[in-house]
């Protein structure tokens, strides 16, 4: 009868070409240890499964972060530019008055532009005194 013949053991043959009843064991045997064998395969497999789980978890949230961490640079970065863009039309007006203010004739207009350029030095040189003062206080 077809169903009570081994089908893959006919088929490809047996590992051992000798019978486990002529090396003293029995066939109930060899079952329950490849049961067993196998059993301790499916552990291990169920292991790493969850091992590697964590490890994508892991993967998942630092990509994540880095997303994040992405999305804030590059909008610091776009309010950088449109701050500098800003400054850099203030300095061109700046620049162009001051054009206008000394191609005027008469010293009242000179003097402005001078008394401009001394208090300019006057609050820099102060600043820079007090950032020194700053850092060698702490």
């Amino acid at each position: 009868d077809r169903f009570k013949a081994d089908q893959r053991a006919e088929l490809f043959g047996k590992r051992s070409r000798v019978p486990a009843s002529a090396l003293g064991r029995s066939s109930d045997r060899s079952d329950v240890d490849a049961h067993a064998h196998r059993e301790a395969l499916e552990q291990q497999n169920d292991q790493r499964v969850s091992e590697l789980e964590a490890k994508v978890s892991q993967l998942k949230d630092i990509t994540r972060g880095i997303h994040k961490e992405t999305k804030d640079s590059l909008s610091l970065l776009d309010q950088m530019g449109a701050n500098f863009d800003k400054a850099g039309a203030l300095m061109k007006s700046t620049v162009s008055q001051l054009q206008q203010m000394t191609q005027q004739k008469g010293a009242r207009s000179g003097l402005m532009v001078g008394g401009f350029i001394a208090c300019f030095l006057v609050i820099y040189f102060l600043s820079t005194l007090r950032g020194r003062a700053a850092g060698g206080a702490t």
